[in-house]
C-alpha cells in the first residue's frame, strides 16, 4: 500500500504537497482550503504554523496573535522557510501526499507486532533468526522514513527519491526473509536453474532503478509543461536502455520460471509479474504513458522482486 501510494504521490506530482515534515504546513491534520494558510488577523498562530504570503512560504518563531503582518516580520515573528523554495498550496496535492504519509506510518504498527512475536516465537524456539529481520524491518522502516523527510527538505533532489524507493524494496524483501525464516523447511521439489534466478533477481533490481531514473526524466518534462502525448520524445536517448533492456528481463525470468513452474505457485506469480509489467510497458510506448499504469508497472516490478526473493530463499532447500 505505501509502494502504491508514494507512486500515486509521483503520479500526480504531489510530491511537495505537504512543505514540512512530519507534520503539513505546521498542522497535524493538513489544510483543506487556501484560507489556512493565508495569514489572517484576529487569527492566533503556534510556533512552526506555515503561511502563504508574496510568493513565500513563512514560519511562525512563536506564538502570535496576527494584528500586522509587516510589523511581525520585522520583530522576526515570522521568519522565511529556507530548506526549499516551494511556496504553493494545492489541496489535492496536499491530502495525497498526506495519506502517503499516513500508511507509511501505520505500517510501524504491525512491524512492532512482529517484532513483539518474533521475540517470544525465538525465546520458546531459541531461533533467533525471524526476530532479527524483524529488526531489520523496524531499522529499514525508520531509514525509509527519515529519506522521506530529506526528499522533502530537498524538494523531490532527484537521486534521493531513488533511494527511497530503494529503501522500500529493501523492507519488502527483509519481511519476505522473515516470512521465509518462520516457515517448516521446504520438502516440495528441487529448485531448478538457481543461479538463473540469481541474475534474474540482479537484473530486474538495475531494472528497477533504471526506470526510477526515467521516471525523473518524465517529472522533469511534466515540470517544464510538456505534453504527456510528448514526453516520449522529449526523453533523453538513454531511456531506450531500459525500454530494450525488458526484453532481456523477460527472457531471463522466463528461462528460469518455467522448468520450475510446477514447484510452487509463486513461480507462476512470478511469471505472471514479468508479462504482465512487460504489458504496461508496452502501453506506454504505444499510448502515450497512460497515468493509471505508472503505479501499476512500479507495483508489478515490486511483486515481481518479491516473488523472485520468496523462491530464492524459499526454494532453495533442495536444489540442482
Amino acid at each position: 500500500m505505501v509502494v502504491l501510494a508514494g507512486s500515486i504521490v509521483r503520479m500526480t506530482g504531489s510530491g511537495m504537497g505537504c512543505p514540512d515534515w512530519p507534520k503539513c504546513f505546521g498542522l497535524a491534520i493538513p489544510p483543506t482550503s487556501v484560507d489556512e494558510v493565508t495569514w489572517t488577523q484576529g487569527t492566533e498562530y503556534a510556533p512552526g504554523r506555515m503561511l502563504l504570503a508574496n510568493d513565500t512560504l513563512w514560519v511562525a518563531q512563536e506564538t502570535v496573535l496576527a494584528e500586522d503582518f509587516q510589523k511581525e516580520q520585522s520583530r522576526g515573528v515570522w521568519e522565511p522557510y529556507t530548506r526549499h523554495d516551494y511556496a504553493i498550496f494545492n489541496p489535492m496535492h496536499t491530502w495525497v501526499e498526506f495519506i502517503n504519509r499516513l500508511i507509511g506510518a501505520l505500517t510501524g504498527i504491525p512491524a512492532l507486532l512482529l517484532a513483539l512475536g518474533t521475540f517470544l516465537w525465538g525465546w520458546r524456539r531459541k531461533n533467533w533468526r525471524p526476530f532479527l529481520w524483524s529488526l531489520a524491518n523496524l531499522f529499514l522502516l525508520g531509514l525509509v522514513a527519515w529519506m522521506g523527510k530529506k526528499v522533502v527538505d530537498g524538494n523531490l533532489i532527484p537521486f534521493s527519491i531513488t533511494l527511497h524507493m530503494l529503501g522500500a524494496v529493501g523492507i519488502l524483501l527483509v519481511l519476505t526473509a522473515a516470512w521465509v525464516s518462520l516457515a517448516n523447511p521446504w520438502t516440495g521439489g528441487r529448485l531448478k536453474r538457481r543461479n538463473w534466478l540469481i541474475l534474474a533477481v540482479v537484473l530486474t533490481g538495475m531494472q528497477l532503478i533504471g526506470g526510477t531514473q526515467v521516471r525523473e526524466q518524465v517529472d522533469l518534462l511534466s515540470h517544464a509543461g510538456v505534453l504527456r502525448s510528448d514526453w516520449l520524445d522529449g526523453l533523453p536517448a538513454w531511456w531506450k536502455w531500459h525500454r530494450t533492456g525488458s526484453w532481456l528481463i523477460l527472457a531471463v525470468q522466463l528461462f528460469w520460471a518455467w522448468p520450475n513452474r510446477k514447484l510452487a505457485p509463486v513461480v507462476r506469480w512470478s511469471m505472471a509479474f514479468v508479462l504482465l509489467q512487460m504489458g504496461t510497458g508496452i502501453l506506454f510506448v504505444f499510448a502515450s504513458m497512460p497515468a493509471w499504469t505508472q503505479p501499476l508497472h512500479l507495483a508489478l516490478a515490486m511483486g515481481l522482486l518479491v516473488s523472485n526473493g520468496w523462491s530464492l530463499m524459499r526454494l532453495s532447500g533442495e536444489r540442482d
